[in-house]
């Protein structure tokens, strides 16, 4: 049986694998209407499409749908790694992979929102403020304002420029970030210690 889960653990790896490749390749034009490409497309966009086709992923023009997609992966090749590979399955240690997998998915997501707010806050400190409307920086600002307004306005209930608010909710999520990671780590804690 271990064997057995050992062997689908890999072949799921595997499968991320070529839906990581056929991810990269939307990145490089035309390389999707190659034969190699249309190969990989043909294996992958089946389960690809049941992500891309919801509009919960989406947030303005970024499309999250393949985080979630190769994140999903990436959790059920842990939890048959994992159960391949320790000595006694549980219901609590199956919660614990589940949770630890959540934990990583949070933290990239998370922090690589705090990271593209702390750099676009630095670029608007260095610029004083200024963005010209043909640059990538516009397009960052189109999704970030929705964000770190909503964040900002949790705690300060006025209007306050962009720079502030991005400040304020990169300071923010810092807090989630660190308070997150250790509310899942008590909370897997837990799971490891139910006994069935």
């Amino acid at each position: 049986m271990k064997i057995a889960l050992s062997i689908l653990s890999l072949l799921v790896i595997i499968y991320t694998i070529l839906c990581f490749i056929n991810i990269m390749l939307t990145w490089i034009p035309g390389s999707k209407f190659t034969k190699f490409g249309r190969f990989i497309s043909s294996i992958c966009d089946p389960y690809m499409n049941l992500f891309s086709n919801r509009g919960w992923f989406r947030i303005r023009n970024l499309d999250f749908s393949p985080v979630i997609s190769i994140g999903l992966l990436s959790i059920l090749s842990s939890i048959l790694g994992g159960i391949s590979g320790s000595v006694k399955v549980t219901f609590g240690s199956i919660l614990a992979m589940i949770l630890s997998m959540v934990q990583s998915i949070l933290s990239f997501v998370l922090g690589m929102l705090f990271l593209l707010m702390l750099i676009r806050w630095i670029v608007l400190l260095v610029n004083h403020g200024q963005t010209n409307s043909n640059s990538i920086w516009y397009q960052i600002d189109s999704f970030l304002t929705n964000i770190s307004r909503k964040i900002s306005g949790i705690i300060a209930r006025k209007y306050l420029s962009y720079q502030t608010s991005l400040l304020i909710s990169w300071i923010t999520l810092l807090l989630v970030l660190i308070v997150s990671s250790q509310l899942l780590r008590i909370l897997m804690g837990l799971c490891l210690k139910i006994p069935f």
